[in-house]
């Protein structure tokens, strides 16, 4: 999941945002990320407590009570779809060079551990054969958990490889695709038009709108959204109120990043579906506390 979601304007409605009907979209109705409950998804696979991105983060944070599996989406040279955040190997890891220019069998050298920093700036990871996983591995390897996917680079070469790669998986369903790029969303919506997605900026605008005016009529498309939880200034964008009018469109509303066990609870309290989270230990923990676990 990107750290960024726009600036500016857009921080100050992805409170409210949803989709629109969009004539190449055709979302299923069935909601498998409103359950009731908050989900726990460790953002990249937990990055506050693994390397972000490696099966190690993922397996070790789902044995731990995780709910998603998230991950951010890059493609190698030779078309493979691998688990990476950035365009280029480096701070990341101990290689050099961009993803899309490094061929799968060179990305899955790097030691993918090498730049995860611990307590008193160690490195426990380092040297100890952690790996860049291809995406397919993942999705193999958590065919129950539910996926959140984030295309990386507004890149259009993923889109089919991507799409296809969660159709010939049956992974059509229980998946929800973001990205910084409005472009890559709706050629993403064209090709794979089962499959759930993030707003665009007019999905956004229309939510907002629909709100305002109490429009009853108001049918989102996409019944997952993605806001952040706060504004680069520190205002809240998601609140009791943008949760009601989120869940009477029976849309579900999945915040990011939070880390401070306060701002959790108030999340769980106000009936959040599911929160982004470096430290998944201390969301499951927090969950504990209240009996929601």
């Amino acid at each position: 999941m990107s750290t960024v979601r726009r600036v500016g304007v857009v921080l100050t409605v992805m409170a409210l945002a949803t989709a629109v009907p969009h004539p190449v979209m055709a979302a299923p109705t069935v909601n498998p990320f409103l359950t009731g409950h908050t989900l726990v998804i460790p953002h990249g696979g937990g990055d506050g407590l693994y390397p972000e991105n490696t099966m190690l983060a993922y397996e070790r944070t789902m044995a731990m009570g995780a709910d998603v599996v998230d991950v951010d989406v890059s493609m190698s040279s030779d078309g493979v779809l691998v688990a990476f955040h950035d365009s280029t190997l480096a701070p990341r890891t101990n290689g050099s060079g961009r993803v899309v220019a490094t061929s799968l069998a060179e990305l899955q050298k790097v030691d993918a551990g090498w730049s995860f920093t611990g307590p008193g700036g160690t490195h426990p990871f380092r040297g100890k054969g952690v790996r860049i996983p291809t995406l397919e591995s993942i999705v193999r390897k958590f065919p129950r958990a539910l996926l959140s996917l984030d295309l990386k680079n507004e890149s259009m070469a993923m889109i089919k490889p991507t799409c296809a790669l969660l159709q010939s998986m049956n992974r059509r369903t229980d998946v929800f695709v973001g990205s910084n790029s409005d472009a890559q969303i709706l050629a993403f919506r064209k090709a794979c038009p089962d499959v759930r997605t993030s707003a665009t900026m007019v999905d956004v605008y229309a939510s907002r709108d629909a709100r305002a005016s109490n429009d009853a009529l108001f049918k989102p498309v996409s019944l997952v959204d993605q806001p952040p939880f706060r504004a680069d200034d520190g205002t809240e964008l998601v609140n009791k109120e943008s949760l009601a009018f989120a869940h009477s469109k029976g849309i579900a509303i999945l915040t990011w990043v939070v880390d401070d066990p306060k701002d959790m609870k108030r999340l769980i309290t106000w009936g959040v579906d599911g929160i982004y989270t470096r430290r998944p230990d201390v969301l499951i923990a927090v969950l504990r506390s209240m009996g929601k676990r």
